[in-house]
């Protein structure tokens, strides 16, 4: 057979396509030089400990320099790429931090590591398997995992007393962003599921459950996408990381509004079940406790003023409880004047009411589906609302590049009908960067959005704020928050 011969024409066209490939690839290239954290893994250490941690990723160049939001965690870069130190000071606060890497020519996404004052370990595959589980030696322990593939699922296994309690708890998609809908079980030493929970801190499960002999007992965790997609079988990836936690109690919960100087209140089993029996209160205040009882009523007293705006929250399955939260706000004859269940896909009631009249109104508190029992805690705010402002951007990476102007859509909520001009300028940027304020005043374009605009005529790279305030009250300043409040950061590279 003789070898086949190319035409000119087809010759130029070969030649065409391989340099539209080597653009394709020059251009792939240099959208590669912005650096892209995908994942930490371990996701977390504990106090007073230095923890190897591996970031997943593309790193055009290493190393890297790192930044977190707290001093008291120190990383330094190890020689191979995506290697990294973690320093965790014994002074460092206990919970969720963030972690963002950069360099010249760009800064990744924040990710969430977190610290804890307990004993932790990290999975070891494989341990699928009953007779493959990691052998956890005693409780508390904080185990770090990752469903690294479709179909995973990891055992653990601990040796509990007769009586014993265990408290079983997954954080992965609300603390540390994991895109997983996790499920735990607990197991017997032949496999035979004694308990299971899929959702009680949002996706996050969670088990109080007590060891009926002595004994091996199987902790099992696998999970379906936080997102459902057409699929039915277990998830999985390099970013399905979580820590489960392994307790002998449930860690105490402590009450937002306790740290805010409200008057607390506190509800003894069988007290003010009815409206006759309702407790007198005085706002703003905060009150904890049980609907302990199937198909209790729980009845607060309360002094209001005409035109007066109020916001009672209910927290409950934010914090673990059972309650279905349902809010109703009544006349003294009982009549419903305003009532709340969920608030989008938040089951715990957010409700907002303006009093009609002076006079005195009650609270209602109940579930919804008219359970109740000794894990149906509640915790409810009731405060006086006055005309205020929020603000919030859509990014917490603010990418520009130097010499070019880049613009932050900034959106502005004004609660109550707050009526005052507002200030809103970039904060913590170094010279060299160009932003002025821009005002947003009520009734026109700018009362919802205003537009900042940032040109720089130097690199950066480094957390920023975006700021406003209150123009004839000064103290009335805020922050713009983002998404799961990550913080925010500018990075101007050169073109």
């Amino acid at each position: 057979m003789s070898p086949m011969r190319i035409g000119r024409d087809e010759r130029r066209f070969c030649i065409l396509l391989c340099a539209l490939a080597a653009t394709n690839c020059t251009s792939d290239l240099n959208g590669a030089e912005k650096p892209e954290l995908t994942r930490l893994f371990p996701a977390g250490g504990q106090l007073g400990t230095v923890v190897e941690v591996e970031a997943t990723g593309k790193f055009p160049a290493w190393p890297m320099q790192v930044w977190c939001d707290t001093d008291s965690i120190q990383f330094s870069t190890e020689e191979k790429s995506g290697k990294l130190k973690a320093t965790i000071g014994a002074n460092a606060m206990p919970g969720l931090h963030w972690l963002r890497l950069y360099h010249s020519t760009g800064a990744t996404a924040v990710r969430p590591f977190f610290v804890s004052g307990t004993k932790e370990q990290i999975e070891s595959e494989p341990n699928n398997r009953l007779v493959e589980a990691n052998a956890i030696d005693s409780i508390p322990r904080f185990v770090h995992g990752v469903l690294s593939k479709r179909g995973d699922a990891d055992l653990f296994s601990v040796l509990l007393a007769d009586g014993q309690k265990l408290v079983a708890t997954v954080d992965a998609e609300q603390l540390l962003r994991s895109p997983m809908d996790a499920n735990l079980q607990v197991l017997d030493s032949n496999g035979f599921v004694l308990a299971e929970n899929l959702d009680r801190f949002g996706l996050d499960p969670c088990i109080e459950w007590i060891a009926p002999r002595d004994g091996k007992y199987l902790i099992r965790v696998f999970g379906f996408p936080a997102i459902p997609d057409q699929t039915i079988a277990l998830g999985g990836g390099d970013t399905w990381i979580y820590r489960l936690r392994l307790q002998a109690d449930a860690e105490p919960l402590v009450p937002f509004w306790s740290l805010l100087g409200y008057k607390m209140k506190s509800l003894d089993p069988g007290q003010a079940t009815s409206r006759d029996t309702a407790l007198a209160i005085e706002l703003p205040v905060g009150v904890t406790g049980k609907i302990d009882q199937i198909g209790q009523h729980r009845f607060l007293r309360f002094q209001a003023k005409s035109g007066q705006h109020l916001r009672l929250q209910l927290q409950a399955r934010e914090f673990g409880s059972n309650l279905d939260g349902t809010l109703a706000i009544l006349d003294l004859q009982g009549k419903q004047l305003s009532t709340q269940d969920d608030v989008g896909n938040d089951r715990d009631p957010d409700l907002k009411w303006k009093a009609p009249a002076d006079g005195e109104y009650i609270i209602d508190i109940h579930d919804f589906h008219k359970s109740g029992g000794q894990d149906f805690g509640f915790e409810l705010t009731v405060s006086v609302q006055e005309p205020d402002f929020k603000l919030s951007i859509p990014n917490d990476l603010i990418q520009t590049t130097v010499g070019k102007e880049t613009e932050i859509e900034v959106k502005v909520d004004r609660e109550l009908e707050f009526a005052g001009e507002i200030a809103v300028s970039l904060v913590g940027a170094p010279d060299g960067i160009d932003c002025p304020v821009i005002r947003s005043i009520h009734g026109t374009d700018t009362a919802k959005k205003v537009t900042l605009r940032v040109k720089c005529s130097v690199p950066f790279q480094g957390p920023v704020r975006v700021s406003a305030t209150a123009v004839e009250h000064a103290e009335q300043s805020r922050f713009a928050t983002t998404e799961n409040e990550k913080p925010t950061w500018l990075s101007s590279v050169a073109e």
